[in-house]
């Protein structure tokens, strides 16, 4: 398996990227399905309203930007994340909420493939097509495991408070780290930029950008030896961020959305050294138990990464000493890169464990990203430091018969894994998409959503509207219920410019105005 990977690096690449699109195949299906629902109605309203006024776009981002700064007074301080809110493609089409998971599945293709490219073929200079190798793979199981695909793929709301500022994250560590190599000032401006706005995106993000950066750069004063002035330019783009996070930290409505949180059962950790304590617990807590042993199937991400990386490695000989050396000096410090990693991981965490815990289960898809690739990290770092520092280079079984017991090992040790993990597959994105599908609830869907809009598209100012599942799959659906005070009542009726929007059962509906 690994001399099949050495010798077929292109192939390898091909199979990887076949696989990525075919498990992407129930992701494309239920976008067609995909509408807005709940916050999404609530931060585009006035934008829809006035587009349908003026045909305006610019009438439409101006509105955008007014609500983001009402609801820095009123909500929330994330203003860049609010601004981006309001501007989902329902507000300019009721039929264009369809692309919103193509969308985001550009974002993470394009995020982690940066990434991989960067710090795998760039700073680590591993040769060859590794870098695209790893990255594919990465995809093909972030996609399936992540916790909510709602949030991280089919709800714009959850997507640009969690997976917009990931995407911002890892291209600004991208860019930083080649600012540190090669002081180009456009990648200092591309930071300036990137940093600007993350002080506006979601907390855990705003975090990373700055902590992974000031990492690099510390290992490369400390370990590397590199005392270059010019290093400090990168203190321009952070202090934007900062000013970006204070504008955040202060907003008025923090207090209000604080008082809720309290209310439904938050507990706050009391100070920063609670706060960094509680951190850590997290991040240990919840990578081992939610994202491994309710995730078995990382493990067979982490295999076939293993594969990969002893295929890439391998084509380095002993007599390349120069090579040689230079990966050895590289993967020098295991222990301090995964305790380094840990932290990383643990930083994300800070936010949560600070406010007490109420958060959404978007987070936890940022929290599973950042625990995948720090997880991914750690084992190319160690498994480098096995070869190369420990002089394990080795070339693997000669004979065909050793070939064939460790790829049989190799096989059967991972459908061991994913027959004891088999039960967490029903909560995996494929699993999910298709059951909604093949059931008939996302054509049921398409109708009842279809009608709501047309009622809702009327003059009427109040309209009575046949209930719909809240039930669907993996798409995010806040009901209009039969409360009118209903905030999910409240913030549908808001986006169409009703003054009243209730529901009744649906069968009673149906009896009253027919179909």
């Amino acid at each position: 398996m690994v001399n099949f990977v050495r010798k077929h690096d292109k192939l390898t690449c091909w199979i990887l990227g076949i696989i990525l699109v075919l498990s992407l195949i129930p992701v494309f299906i239920i976008s067609g399905y995909d509408a807005a629902a709940g916050d999404d109605y609530n931060f585009g309203a006035s934008s829809h309203l006035i587009f349908l006024q003026t045909g305006s776009v610019l009438a439409a981002i101006k509105a955008a930007w007014q609500t983001s700064v009402s609801t820095w007074y009123s909500w929330q301080g994330t203003w860049f994340d609010c601004f981006v809110f309001c501007l989902h493609p329902e507000v300019f089409s009721d039929s264009a909420y369809v692309i919103v998971p193509y969308i985001f599945l550009t974002l993470h293709i394009i995020g982690f493939l940066t990434f991989a490219h960067h710090f795998l073929k760039v700073r680590w200079q591993i040769e060859g097509l590794y870098w695209l190798q790893v990255g594919l793979l990465f995809l093909i199981f972030e996609f399936q495991l992540m916790p909510s695909p709602k949030n991280g793929i089919f709800w714009w709301v959850g997507c640009v408070h969690y997976i917009m500022p990931l995407f911002m994250a890892l291209i600004g560590i991208v860019l930083g780290d080649r600012f540190l190599l090669t002081h180009r000032i456009r990648d200092l401006v591309g930071l300036f930029v990137v940093s600007a706005l993350m002080g506006g995106a979601t907390y855990p993000a705003a975090l990373l950008l700055p902590i992974a950066v000031f990492l690099i750069w510390l290992a490369e004063f400390v370990l590397g030896g590199k005392r270059d002035k010019k290093d400090f330019l990168l203190l321009i783009p952070f202090a934007a961020l900062m000013v970006g996070l204070v504008i955040s930290v202060i907003a008025p409505g923090n207090a209000n959305r604080a008082a809720s949180d309290l209310k439904n059962g938050a507990t706050p950790a009391g100070g920063p050294i609670a706060t960094i304590i509680e951190s850590f617990r997290l991040s240990a807590s919840e990578g081992a138990g939610s994202f491994v042993l309710e995730r078995g199937f990382i493990l067979i991400a982490l295999m076939a990464v293993l594969v990969l990386t002893l295929a890439a490695f391998r084509t380095v000989g002993k007599e390349n000493a120069e090579k040689v050396s230079f990966f050895a000096k590289v993967f020098s410090h295991p222990l301090l890169f995964m305790l380094v990693m840990f932290c990383v991981n643990a930083s994300v965490y800070a936010p949560r464990a600070y406010s007490g815990g109420v958060v959404s289960f978007g987070y936890y898809d940022f929290n599973f990203l950042t625990f995948f690739t720090c997880l991914v990290a750690a084992e190319i770092y160690v498994l480098g430091w096995l070869f190369f520092c420990k002089g394990l280079l080795v070339k693997g079984a000669e004979t065909r018969g050793a070939k064939i017991v460790l790829n049989c090992g190799f096989v059967v040790l991972a459908l061991v894994i994913a027959f004891l993990s088999r039960h967490g597959v029903k909560q995996y994105t494929d699993y999910v998409c298709m059951e909604y599908y093949l059931s008939g609830q996302a054509d049921d869907y398409k109708e009842q959503i279809a009608l709501q809009r047309r009622l809702l598209e009327g003059d009427e100012p109040e309209v009575c509207l046949p209930g719909i599942n809240n039930e669907q799959g993996p798409l995010m659906h806040m009901p209009v219920v039969e409360d009118p005070d209903n905030i999910d009542n409240y913030m549908t009726a808001k986006f169409y410019g009703k003054t009243k929007i209730w529901a009744i059962p649906r069968s009673e509906w149906m009896e009253l105005y027919g179909e």
